[in-house]
């Protein structure tokens, strides 16, 4: 049996299609680890869940499988896909690569009014993603403050694909962060690259992301091994 607590997301989902809402109700779940890897999703219970057909479901179902959340399996229909430790260093050394390349072309375009949306988003973080709650909320957090960095790039193939890095990793990499001291740790190496960003110094402000991208992924596969 799925959770209750899935279906009454769905609702709350931003007005769309019966899909677009499924997806969401889903998709939170998944990151959220309301739904773990490997859980099944059957597409009748689904749909009994939200009350729809099992069109709309097999629809979002689809739409996740896209964004890498959901896999399809022979004999088993739809579950919650996981990833491999050598999954999770393929990915972020591939987020490390193009997010080194997407501060190498934002800090030179950065203007006053940039700075300070990086500093709102800096402080958001810093400030909500306390306790357990804030760890769920951290994975949004953080990547408002690593999107307010890039936007300045004007590279939007680059950020979305970017942003699809963020999604798959979220629920693997911000686990870290309830490892006694790790939350002030991320906070210093956030703020370090803002400094570098307040500088204009790209060299600094490209290592610092990469280091801080890979670090947190070497953490996290070290936290899950215990």
């Amino acid at each position: 049996m799925l959770p209750d607590g899935i279906f009454g997301v769905a609702q709350d989902a931003p007005r769309g299609t019966a899909s677009e809402s499924i997806a969401v109700a889903l998709r939170t779940a998944i990151l959220q680890g309301t739904l773990s890897a490997g859980r099944p999703l059957p597409q009748s219970e689904l749909a009994t869940g939200f009350g729809v057909s099992i069109i709309p479901v097999r629809e979002a179902l689809k739409r996740l499988e896209a964004e890498g959340l959901v896999s399809f399996l022979p004999n088993r229909g739809a579950t919650v896909a996981g990833m491999s430790d050598a999954d999770i260093i393929e990915y972020s050394n591939i987020r490390a690569v193009l997010e080194e390349q997407a501060i190498r072309h934002a800090v030179p375009r950065m203007g006053r009014v940039d700075l300070a949306r990086i500093e709102d988003a800096y402080e958001a973080f810093v400030e909500g993603s306390h306790g357990n709650d804030g760890m769920i909320c951290s994975g949004q957090l953080n990547r408002d403050f690593h999107n307010a960095i890039y936007v300045p790039a004007a590279r939007p193939r680059l950020l979305e694909m970017i942003d699809d890095l963020h999604r798959r990793l979220d629920r693997y990499i911000r686990s870290h962060l309830v490892i006694e001291g790790r939350k002030v740790d991320t906070d210093g190496e956030h703020f370090a690259i803002l400094e570098a960003c307040r500088h204009g110094d790209v060299e600094e402000a490209a290592r610092l992301t990469r280091q801080h991208i890979l670090h947190a992924a070497e953490i996290s596969l070290q936290f899950q091994k215990k």
